[in-house]
């Protein structure tokens, strides 16, 4: 099994992603996970759009997925307007992310709940958008990645991701894995076990997307591997266990001294 190096943009969150490829060019790294922020890749016209693809195209630099924005984008508002608003933006993703070759949009299942009662009705709400996104997606050949997402959200335990994948049993929807979010809200039980192949999810046909990064099972640092409590070794033989085919996005914080940061992804990678 070879697995691929991919790295997520918010690396260079802080720059026009134009200003990232010559440091993908140097360190050899041909995969990408867009990540939209405006000043970074906000795109107001197609135009834009194919500009980058052609610019990645002479790099050969390929973009795996486009992540959902993060600036307020909720598919589990409880406010029409603001959920019907949020799914319009997805749908905007795989219509880029269609543009740009890439495979999947990644896809948090919702924002923070405040009780038992809003998480179920939220979690409702969150499959009724997936079901529109999906069948929009569907017809441009683009999958879904659903993300576990931090304590407190919807889709922050596998057992509300898998009642998502179960209700709506799409081959268009597939699992992006966490390893950092998974990191803090299982924290107590990683330290011995990964405990990833005791959950009832078919591991080995929708986990479709994984992203990497590490922390201290108290906040979500998006650290390197090795820089916090992951432990990487049950990991990566979970991995090789299900003959996974992705590639590993790394998704580390905004850094500002970026080549000594992408050698240093390129020589853990080696090390994973």
């Amino acid at each position: 099994m070879k697995l691929e190096l991919g790295l997520s943009t918010m690396v260079y969150y802080q720059e026009p992603i134009e200003k990232l490829l010559p440091y993908l060019i140097s360190s050899k790294i041909n995969y990408i996970e867009i990540r939209p922020r405006e000043g970074h890749f906000q795109p107001q016209k197609l135009e834009e759009v194919i500009s980058l693809k052609k610019k990645l195209a002479r790099m050969n630099i390929f973009v795996k997925s486009i992540h959902m924005p993060m600036n307020g984008v909720d598919i589990s508002h409880p406010q029409e307007y603001d959920r019907i608003k949020s799914v319009r933006e997805i749908e905007k993703m795989v219509l880029i992310a269609f543009h740009l070759g890439a495979d999947f949009v990644v896809v948090h299942p919702g924002a923070m709940v405040n009780n038992y009662n809003d998480r179920e009705k939220r979690l409702q709400l969150s499959i009724e958008s997936l079901k529109e996104i999906i069948d929009f997606s569907q017809d441009w050949k683009i999958k879904i990645a659903l993300e576990n997402t931090p304590p407190g959200r919807v889709g922050d335990k596998w057992e509300e991701i898998q009642k998502i994948i179960e209700i709506i049993a799409s081959a268009n929807l597939g699992i992006c894995l966490d390893t950092g979010h998974y990191l803090l809200n299982y924290h107590e039980h990683l330290s011995h076990e990964l405990n990833l192949d005791h959950i009832p999810i078919d591991w080995l046909n929708k986990l479709i997307h994984i992203h990497i990064h590490d922390n201290n099972g108290k906040q979500d640092l998006h650290l390197l591997p090795g820089g916090g409590v992951f432990p990487w070794s049950f990991f990566m033989d979970f991995v090789r266990k299900i003959n996974y085919k992705g590639i590993l996005v790394m998704e580390p914080k905004e850094q500002y001294e970026l080549q000594g940061c992408l050698d240093e992804i390129n020589n853990i990678f080696k090390e994973l």
